[in-house]
């Protein structure tokens, strides 16, 4: 099991830094989810996708903290929260039920959500629990960015088909190694020189923190999920009165532009297009991101 004493010391800087400035919350499954709540303000919620934390929003937030109170955190799997390998569900149905737990504990009672990639489709969930009722707080905007929702018409790449995969997987975790792993993500960005390198390389080295290999299978098969619970999460778009706004990095190699045009389309919100950006528009883009994140109306 890797920790922190195993990364590069640049590395190790980035993710002991990041751990300073937040908490852990336990969830009522027993579990502990790390969280990290800066700034004054209305409260924003953003929810971070697949295969990284909530470090990916680091960057963009001191052109946030003076206007929100931004609350974020690790998924159950992911960064520095536990990663178990027993019987517990990593379905985005849980994930999203885990976030309003989360959310509520950390005293937000309603709030502006965003999600990124994997993370666009837990806020979706999290919109189903806040229609029902049973999201733990009310959510006032809902901002989607980046993700393979809409998973047919994303470019889905071989690696990400193969970790779906009992053997995939297996064969991942046994040759992986995070710098290379870290110069192939650099592969969504259409620009890897706007974001720091050891930014993108403590992502890879988050991923196998804690056991995280162990269970990258279970993690990896959420955009099954999103052909699956389809008539769940597309029709919501355009039935509920949340203001929905789509922000979105053009240069998205694999959750395309025209998934942003068909999210805009679908909850009739309005489509803030981020030209010449990739797949982690807030690393690469943060100042911009923040603006169009944060925007009325």
């Amino acid at each position: 099991m890797a920790d922190l004493r195993t990364v590069p010391d640049d590395v190790r800087s980035v993710q002991e830094a990041w751990r300073r400035r937040g908490r852990f919350v336990t969830l009522a499954e027993g579990h502990r989810i790390f969280a990290v709540q800066e700034g004054g303000g209305p409260d924003l919620v953003l929810v971070h996708g697949f295969p990284s934390t909530s470090h990916d929003f680091a960057a963009a937030l001191p052109f946030l903290t003076d206007r929100f109170r931004v609350t974020m955190f690790d998924q159950l799997g992911f960064g520095f929260s536990d990663k178990p390998a027993g019987d517990v569900s990593y379905s985005l149905l849980d994930q999203g039920r885990r976030a309003g737990e989360i959310v509520r504990a950390l005293g937000v009672e309603r709030a502006r959500v965003v999600g990124h990639d994997m993370g666009l489709t837990v806020a979706v969930e999290m919109l189903c629990r806040h229609e029902a009722g049973t999201l733990g707080f009310a959510m006032d905007a809902l901002v989607l960015t980046n993700g393979s929702h809409l998973v047919e018409l994303a470019h889905v790449t071989a690696l990400q088909r193969a970790i779906m995969t009992d053997d995939g997987a297996a064969d991942f975790a046994r040759d992986y190694d995070p710098e290379v792993f870290a110069k192939a993500l650099c592969l969504v960005w259409a620009d890897a020189s706007r974001t720091p390198a050891v930014d993108v390389r403590a992502i890879a080295y988050w991923l196998r923190l804690g056991g995280g290999l162990d269970i990258l299978v279970r993690i990896a098969r959420y955009n099954l999920e999103r052909t699956w619970y389809a008539d769940r999460w597309r029709p919501i778009l355009g039935q509920t009165a949340v203001p929905i706004r789509v922000v979105w990095g053009d240069r998205d190699p694999i959750a395309v532009i025209e998934i942003g045009r068909r999210l805009a389309a679908m909850s009739r919100g309005p489509l803030t297009v981020l030209e010449g950006v990739g797949h982690y528009p807030q690393m690469e883009a943060p100042s911009a991101w923040a603006e169009a994140v944060a925007a009325r109306g």
